[in-house]
């Protein structure tokens, strides 16, 4: 009896485990589409949002519309109306009407800057127009964006400067050298780091182990391992040595001193001091850590938001974008939740909205923290049918497009 009792109960057993097998198989399809292959997570720019379907990336619009197709293996966001996109391994350009300003045939391509677009074809750099023109020829061994009217090129190794017409302008004597920002430009020659002009001469002297663009008439270098703001003339503005200092922005910088940060304003007086961690933000507020959760103050030190977010982020169009455990939401800059926090991730707001997820749905909410668009991916979807939920239509997912269902 006992014999025959421990038997059925090990039947019993097996036969639980074969169950529980079988539903996790069935659960688990195989041949569904997965998850992964679907993202509306993206910001809008220029009115319109990156989605990826099928690992493919297109472009919808605040209707959920897709303006221009899924057909790209890679696609940047929109800036001042063009895009870089991916296909076969070479990189384009599109217009936000879905347009071809540049067929995707090059190596590499970056973004516009005043007007000119770097870009790499048979292993050497040159520059696009706004038109898509090769404008300045693939001559260069390595080139950088323009900043200004001036562009970092290399010849032979060493790093010269070329003005918006391809002409050298400054030639290639400097073994590194840092794009123009107010008017000097970082430059690497026999182990030390100085700056010059936009006439090619020495306007502050080579003496630096390390030393980075100007910004707000400030610039940070390197000495013996530690670090210095000076001014345009070549200047201390602070007596103190830092182990870090950021660039400045608004008058302010962020230091750090072993494990202590600080605020650092471009007179050279220290405002603050004794953080364990800071951040800085877009409208002068500073994000910093205490007791392993994250606040904000004003330059000064003053309190704003009470540190009770597991993270945050920075300021965007007036709402930052914060954590608390494994939820996000957004704060104004007086601390206000405005965006509850129950979304499984978020991104800053951009073009008046931001993207959330909740579960396997993207939602575009505004910045009273209404949901004005809902994206997803149906979970019927397999390779041979794709369907994406818009707004609760189903809509089906072919060739890069999408059309309307039959069974809305």
């Amino acid at each position: 009896m006992t014999t025959n009792t421990t038997f059925n109960k090990t039947l019993k057993t097996l036969s639980l485990i074969i169950l529980a097998a079988i539903s996790t198989l069935a659960s688990d399809d195989p041949t569904s589409l997965p998850q992964s292959t679907f993202n509306a997570g993206y910001s809008f720019n220029s009115g319109l949002a990156k989605i990826r379907i099928n690992n493919f990336y297109g472009f919808i619009d605040k209707k959920g519309s897709l303006i221009i197709p899924c057909k790209y293996q890679y696609a940047t966001d929109f800036k001042e109306g063009t895009a870089i996109v991916r296909v076969n391994q070479k990189y384009g350009i599109i217009l936000s009407n879905g347009n071809v300003l540049v067929e995707p045939k090059y190596d590499f391509i970056e973004t516009f800057n005043n007007g000119l677009a770097l870009f790499k074809k048979d292993g050497k750099f040159g520059y696009l127009n706004s038109y898509g023109d090769e404008v300045i020829p693939n001559s260069f061994e390595f080139a950088m964006s323009f900043e200004g009217d001036y562009a970092v090129f290399n010849k032979e190794g060493k790093s010269g400067y070329i003005n918006n017409k391809g002409k050298v302008v400054i030639p290639a004597e400097y073994e590194f050298a840092m794009n123009f920002t107010e008017g000097l430009a970082p430059v690497f020659s026999n182990g030390k780091w100085g700056y010059i002009n936009e006439k090619g001469k020495v306007a502050i002297e080579y003496t630096y182990d390390f030393a980075s663009n100007f910004k707000e008439g400030k610039a940070t270098v390197r000495l013996e391992g530690k670090a210095y703001v000076i001014d345009k003339k070549g200047n201390q503005v602070s007596k103190e040595s830092f182990d870090n200092v950021s660039e400045f922005r608004h008058d302010h910088a962020l230091f750090n001193k072993g494990n202590v940060f600080g605020i650092l304003h471009s007179s050279g007086i220290i405002k603050v001091n004794n953080l364990s961690q800071i951040m800085q933000s877009e409208n002068n507020l500073f994000a910093f850590k205490r007791n392993n959760h994250w606040g904000f103050i004003n330059q000064n030190g003053k309190e704003v938001v009470a540190p009770v977010y597991t993270k945050v982020g920075d300021f965007k169009e007036g709402l930052a974008k914060v954590q608390r455990g494994d939820k996000y939401g957004f704060i104004n800059a007086e601390g206000i939740v405005v965006v509850p926090i129950k979304y499984d991730s978020a991104e800053n707001f951009s073009d008046g909205v931001a993207s959330v997820r909740s579960g396997n749905t993207y939602l575009f909410i505004n910045t009273f923290g209404a949901e004005t668009l809902a994206l997803q991916l149906d979970a019927t979807s397999v390779p041979e049918k794709i369907l994406v939920k818009i707004n609760n239509h189903q809509m089906v997912f072919k060739d890069g497009t999408l059309t309307a269902s039959s069974k809305n």
